[in-house]
């Protein structure tokens, strides 16, 4: 069958890489630069990194305890650490260099088109859907033909895309600001160098990315509360940075912000869970999947991603 993935995110890229593996003709697109979604990683000033969206990720499923092993054997991934204010004997696992070099990993040796913003998704006679896309970034305008759609893309976004022509849940989600600073030397953060925030003003995560393997010189991210960004979402960048860098000064332990950026991310964390790992419609030619079904999160995502690339089965009987 000829499928198309909208979405480079885990649940996308998981999904391709299961219908690929099942010699189906797999097309993932993607309006962002690079693969992944939320295992995002930024260079910034000095040669610094930060990840800024999924920090780490947990296993504890069986199968994605087999796939992290594997992940480990090849040094994709470390464990990073089992705990943070206190130590619960889970790890918690890292990818060095950033959580991209680990969405470059799964985007392998797939066929995935990137910077490309899908516009359009159209059922056709016969059961099939053109994807098409406008000339942007570089790449001209265009359109596939496909027996079936992935559809990993937050659930608003997905319900703009088919617009009516196939069922989409109404899920919510909360959305989060991530401030990235360059430092001139270490931070004030404790060893596992992580610190998760129940009643912080502003936070609700600091990292400190040179402890957790992601980056060569100090660094740190900061993720805010959905309030507060839904708060300053309005602002622009040059305000949000101001605003957000005078929250972080406590921990900054003494050390100067010598590069500084933010990103905003409007779908987070989904507020419910779908019951289900996926979700399908138009009869069973269109899948709906991500964090958002069944549980949240990197293992969420990659468990509904195979979910998704399961349910397309019947149709290549």
């Amino acid at each position: 069958m000829r499928i198309v993935v909208i979405g480079s995110g885990v649940a996308g890229l998981t999904a391709a890489r299961a219908l690929a593996g099942e010699e189906h003709e797999v097309t993932v697109l993607d309006k962002g630069r690079r693969p992944g979604g939320r295992l995002a990683t930024r260079e910034l000033a000095g040669s610094a990194r930060a990840d800024h969206g999924a920090q780490f990720f947990t296993a504890r499923s069986e199968r994605f305890r087999e796939t992290v092993a594997g992940w480990l054997a090849r040094s994709a991934v470390h464990e990073w650490c089992r705990g943070f204010s206190s130590q619960d004997g889970h790890p918690r696992y890292a990818a060095g260099g950033g959580m991209a070099q680990l969405a470059a990993l799964l985007a392998a040796d797939l066929d995935v088109r990137q910077s490309v913003r899908v516009d359009a998704a159209t059922s056709q006679p016969g059961g099939t859907w053109r994807v098409g896309w406008p000339a942007a970034h570089g790449h001209g305008a265009g359109s596939i033909i496909a027996d079936a759609l992935v559809v990993s893309a937050p659930a608003p976004q997905a319900a703009a895309l088919l617009d009516g022509q196939a069922s989409v849940p109404e899920l919510a989600y909360a959305p989060a600001l991530a401030l990235m600073l360059a430092l001139d030397r270490t931070p004030a953060i404790a060893w596992p160098g992580a610190v998760q925030l129940a009643h912080d003003a502003t936070f609700t995560w600091v990292a400190d990315n040179l402890a957790k393997g992601v980056s060569r010189v100090p660094s740190l991210t900061l993720h805010t509360r959905p309030d507060v960004a839904e708060r300053l979402w309005p602002q622009d960048d040059a305000a949000l940075l101001a605003r957000l860098s005078a929250s972080a000064a406590p921990w900054l332990g003494g050390a100067r912000i010598v590069g500084a950026a933010v990103h905003r991310w409007r779908y987070a964390m989904p507020l419910r869970q779908y019951p289900e790992r996926c979700a399908l419609a138009a009869d069973g030619r269109v899948v709906l999947a991500g964090d958002a079904f069944g549980e949240p999160r990197v293992e969420g995502a990659f468990l509904s991603g195979l979910a998704a690339a399961a349910s397309l089965s019947p149709l290549a009987r």
